[in-house]
């Protein structure tokens, strides 16, 4: 077995992403696989002039993520796609196999690490209002207890 084979039988990185869904790279293609719906998509890196990743329309968290090929026809490789953080560590290995791919957004790892920041900060805000919320609700209770049996 030469050593092309070999690279070619494992991925040098794999994102996954849904239920059975994922995105795999190897040295010199990118292979989408869906299970569930049987699909599976191949693209030699080489043909693909720019990647392009999106919000998705009803959900912006899940992502819609196409590739421009050099014959001029678009293909969506990835919709729905929730793993940002997966693939934001996958972005410098295939520009690191294809170094004249374009990115749509230029910065992408850039604005994916801002998403997974927002996202995060997000959450942490929701946390401690919840937190301060059931606080303040357990200091009322106290308040209305001491009063309670002061009347008594």
């Amino acid at each position: 077995m030469s050593e092309n084979e070999a690279s070619q039988k494992f991925p040098i990185n794999v994102v996954r992403f849904g239920l059975g869904k994922e995105i795999q790279l190897y040295k010199d293609e990118l292979v989408i696989t869906e299970q569930e719906e049987g699909q599976t998509i191949c693209l030699p890196l080489h043909e693909i002039k720019c990647l392009t990743l999106i919000p998705g329309d009803p959900n912006p968290s899940k992502l819609i993520l196409m590739a421009d090929l050099d014959d001029d026809s678009t293909v969506i490789l990835a919709e729905g796609m929730t793993n940002a953080r997966g693939f934001r560590g996958m972005i410098p290995q295939i520009l690191e196999l294809h170094p004249d791919l374009e990115l749509d957004p230029p910065d992408m790892a850039e604005q994916l690490w801002q998403a997974l920041n927002n996202q995060r900060a997000w959450r942490l805000t929701c946390y401690g209002t919840i937190f301060l919320i059931c606080g303040l609700l357990y200091i009322l209770y106290l308040i209305v207890a001491y009063f309670g049996w002061q009347h008594h």
